[in-house]
């Protein structure tokens, strides 16, 4: 006989038939939620299993027969892959139906009513808000742009998505090990990394050549003046792609063909400059301030971008001005 083998097993956190406390103590690990019993409530006896890394969660969980979770707003970004039967997720006005053979994303803020059917244990990773923000702020860079809002399915038997499931599955092994690699706070921010990454790459549509359908070099001009004027507000590539009237792929292609960048890069550069503007006339009271200011949140990122863009470190501008 097969040996199974439940995941994150030294991580447990709760095994309970009573679903009142099933209910607080999955709450207190990920959201305030309703937890019913649809069928056969006498089946019911909920298990979980949580480990960290840093910014993201993972967990196992199963409740032993069919049940109905309805969260409020959620504070993180939720990924469910199940490792049997099916869970049905309702995120606003889109539904979701995630199998062995496909998980589902549902972006933080989002209001999720969730059926999950009678043999369904799933693992669940909860990845905070500004991780996301920030690695699909690298991704844009590369040319790699994702929109969850409404919810998306992976494809994990195929592709991106299958090597994605598959390298869950290695750190999920990782985290077994009382020396493994996520004991290390070093290499445990490795493997958030990888983990979000690769999630990103797998919901990320296939690129294709703009072959002769190239951007014309007015409009990406267009879009750069866009950035210089609002670089202070918190724009992605997909709302500069709307405002000009084109598609996503095509900005990118543009800015390439056209600017030698993309559009973050470009962004970017233009934030340090107004930084450096506010650092260098006086006007900011602090780094922070100015660096605030212009949109720019990251403030460790922020120091090694300015000194390589401008061969000095902010707080060497600002005391020079002063």
């Amino acid at each position: 006989m097969t040996r199974v083998t439940t995941p994150l097993a030294s991580h447990g956190v709760l095994r309970t038939t009573d679903v009142d406390d099933a209910r607080s103590s999955v709450a207190a690990s990920l959201a305030p939620h309703r937890l019913t019993p649809l069928r056969d409530a006498g089946a019911f006896e909920a298990l979980h299993n949580v480990a960290v890394l840093d910014r993201l969660s993972l967990h196992y969980i199963d409740y032993g027969t069919e049940v109905e979770v309805t969260t409020e707003r959620l504070g993180f970004h939720l990924v469910q892959i199940p490792l049997g039967g099916l869970s049905t997720i309702q995120a606003g006005t889109s539904t979701l139906a995630a199998t062995p053979r496909s998980a589902a994303v549902t972006a933080s803020g989002e209001v999720l009513r969730m059926r999950y059917s009678a043999g369904n244990p799933r693992l669940m990773l909860c990845i905070a808000p500004d991780l996301l923000r920030e690695r699909l702020e690298v991704a844009a860079e590369v040319g790699v742009v994702v929109t969850i809002r409404g919810g998306a399915t992976v494809d994990i038997t195929a592709g991106a998505g299958r090597s994605w499931r598959g390298l869950v599955d290695v750190v999920l092994a990782d985290l077994e090990h009382e020396g493994g690699l996520g004991r290390s706070p070093l290499a445990a921010t490795t493997l958030q990394l990888a983990v979000v990454d690769g999630l990103i790459a797998s919901l990320a549509e296939p690129w294709t050549d703009p072959g002769d359908h190239s951007t014309p070099e007015r409009v990406i001009r267009r879009a750069a003046r866009l950035i210089e004027e609002h670089c202070a507000e918190p724009l992605g590539t997909p709302d500069i792609a709307e405002a000009v009237g084109i598609s996503v792929r095509a900005l990118q292609a543009g800015f390439k063909a056209h600017l030698s960048t993309t559009p973050m890069a470009y962004m970017r550069h233009a934030r340090l400059r107004r930084v450096r503007g506010s650092l260098t006339d006086g006007s900011a009271h602090s780094v922070a301030e100015a660096a605030s200011r212009w949109g720019v949140t990251h403030l460790g990122r922020f120091s090694a971008d300015y000194r390589a863009a401008f061969g000095e470190f902010p707080s060497e501008t600002f005391r020079r001005a002063r």
